[in-house]
C-alpha cells in the first residue's frame, strides 16, 4: 500500500473540463483519481446531462456520483459574453482541456484549439466525439449505442439463431474512448514536460471501438470472399459464446448453473478428455489439432456440455482446477457484489453522499505501490466550487461575484 500522504503523480495539473456524460468524463475521473484538479464546466439549471440519467437515489444519479468523483463543478453560462470572458480568463491558468461536443461547437464559442493557443500556447486540447474531426461523419451526433451499431459490434453480438443485432449491456463504446483520451493525455503531458509544446489531441469514439475489434477485420481479410455461412462460422457474425479463433470456448450448462472455459492447446484437449472420461477422442481426426476443433466447435461444445451438464458447477470447478484448466463460475449481479474478493482489492470504495447516502461505487481499477489513488471527493453539486474556483484563479471580489451571480453569468 502507497503511503496515503505522498503526492499523486498528476497532482499540480489541472484540467478545464467541458465534458458531458460519459466517453469524455470518465477519462478526467481517471486523471482526478491521480491527482488532478478537474474544474468541470457545466450550464446552468441541468449541468451535465448524466446529472438526469440512469437509477437515483434521493434524487441524484448514481452513474453522476460514479464518474465524476474527485472533481469540482463550476456552473456558468457560456453563451453570455460574460461568461465566455471568464473562461477565457481561465484558460492561462490550466494545462489541459477536454471536450466532447461535436466538432464545431466550440469554434462557435471562440473556443476552439487555434483560439484557445492564443490565450495560452503550450495547451493539451483534447477533443472526444463520435467520427472525428475533418472527415465526412465529423457532424453526425453519436451515441454509445449508435457507434455500437455503425462499428459492426452489434451484429458480432447475440446468437446468430437469431439473426438479430445486440448491443453490448455496458456503455463499451464510451469507456474504451475515455480509456483512450486519459492514455491521451497523459502521453501529451509527458511530451509537454519533455519538449514545453502543447497539442491537439482527436480521439474518436468509433475508432476507439474499431480498434479493439481488430480480429473480426482480420478474419474478415482472410476469408472475404466466403459464403454467409462461413462468415458465422468464422466469427465476423454473431456466433453467441463461441469464439472464431479456438474449441471449445464458451459457457457450458451445469446441474446448477453454468461455467465458462476455453482451451488454447491440444494439451490443454487432453486434459479435458481424461476429466470428462472420453480419452477415446484422443486420436479423433475430427478434433485432434486446434484448427480441427475449430472447425467442429458445434461437436465439441456438445461433448462437454453433456458431461459439465451431469455436474455440480462447483465439482466441474474442481475437475478442471485439478489439471490446472482455466474455468469459471457464471455469477449474477448480486454474488459479485457480495463476494469477498473485493474488500481484498479494494474493487468498490463505501462512500458517504450528502444526499443519496452511504453507497459503494466502484473504485479506480489502478493499483501503484509508490503513489496513491484516491477517491478523495464525492461528485459535485450543480455550482458547488463555483466561488472557490473563481477566488483561487481569478482573484474576484465578493462584489464582483455577488453581480455575477446576480445577474446570472455565474451560478
Amino acid at each position: 500500500m502507497p503511503n496515503q500522504n505522498k503526492k499523486q503523480i498528476f497532482e499540480g495539473i489541472t484540467i478545464l473540463d467541458f465534458c458531458q456524460v460519459i466517453a469524455g468524463s470518465y477519462a478526467t475521473t481517471l486523471l482526478a483519481d491521480l491527482g488532478a484538479e478537474i474544474i468541470k464546466v457545466e450550464p446552468p439549471e441541468v449541468g451535465d446531462t448524466l446529472r438526469n440519467t440512469g437509477p437515483k437515489i434521493n434524487g441524484v444519479s448514481t452513474f453522476f456520483i460514479q464518474v465524476n468523483r474527485n472533481k469540482k463543478s463550476l456552473c456558468i453560462d457560456l453563451k453570455s459574453p460574460k461568461g465566455l470572458e471568464i473562461i477565457k480568463k481561465l484558460i492561462p491558468h490550466v494545462d489541459v482541456i477536454s471536450e466532447n461536443f461535436k466538432p464545431g461547437v466550440m469554434e462557435k464559442f471562440g473556443l476552439s484549439y487555434e483560439d484557445v493557443k492564443k490565450l495560452k500556447e503550450n495547451i493539451i486540447y483534447v477533443s472526444v466525439s463520435g467520427y472525428g474531426h475533418n472527415n465526412k461523419n465529423s457532424h453526425k451526433p453519436a451515441y454509445d449505442i449508435m457507434i455500437q451499431a455503425e462499428s459492426g459490434l452489434a451484429s458480432l453480438n447475440g446468437f446468430p439463431e437469431n439473426n438479430m443485432p445486440l448491443r453490448s449491456p455496458l456503455s463499451v463504446v464510451d469507456y474504451i474512448s475515455a480509456t483512450n483520451a486519459a492514455f491521451a493525455i497523459s502521453s501529451a503531458l509527458y511530451h509537454l514536460k519533455a519538449t514545453g509544446i502543447g497539442q491537439f489531441v482527436d480521439i474518436a469514439m468509433y475508432d476507439s471501438i474499431i480498434s479493439i475489434m481488430d480480429n473480426s477485420f482480420l478474419i474478415y481479410e482472410s476469408i472475404k470472399n466466403k459464403s454467409e455461412i462461413d462468415l458465422i462460422k468464422e466469427g465476423i457474425k454473431s456466433t453467441g459464446n463461441h469464439h472464431p479463433g479456438t474449441s471449445p470456448h464458451g459457457c457450458y450448462k451445469t446441474s446448477d448453473g453454468y461455467i465458462a472455459h476455453t482451451s488454447l492447446t491440444n494439451e490443454m484437449w487432453s486434459k479435458i478428455l481424461k476429466i470428462i472420461e472420453r480419452e477415446d477422442l484422443l486420436n479423433n481426426e475430427k478434433f485432434n489439432s486446434p484448427d480441427k476443433r475449430k472447425q467442429s466447435w458445434q461437436e465439441v461444445d456438445k461433448i462437454l456440455e453433456e458431461w459439465s451438464s451431469k455436474n455440480s458447477t462447483d465439482e466441474v470447478i474442481k475437475a478442471f482446477y485439478s489439471e490446472r484448466l482455466p474455468c469459471g463460475k457464471v455469477r449474477n449481479i448480486d454474488e459479485v457484489f457480495n463476494d469477498s474478493h473485493n474488500s481484498e482489492r479494494e474493487i468498490f470504495k463505501e462512500i458517504n453522499h450528502p444526499i443519496a447516502g452511504r453507497l459503494k461505487i466502484t473504485n479506480t481499477p489502478m493499483k501503484f505501490n509508490e503513489t496513491p489513488v484516491q477517491i478523495k471527493t464525492n461528485a459535485p453539486s450543480l455550482g458547488e466550487h463555483t466561488k472557490e474556483i473563481m477566488n483561487k484563479y481569478l482573484n474576484l471580489s465578493d462584489s464582483e461575484l455577488n453581480t455575477l451571480f446576480a445577474y446570472k453569468v455565474l451560478f
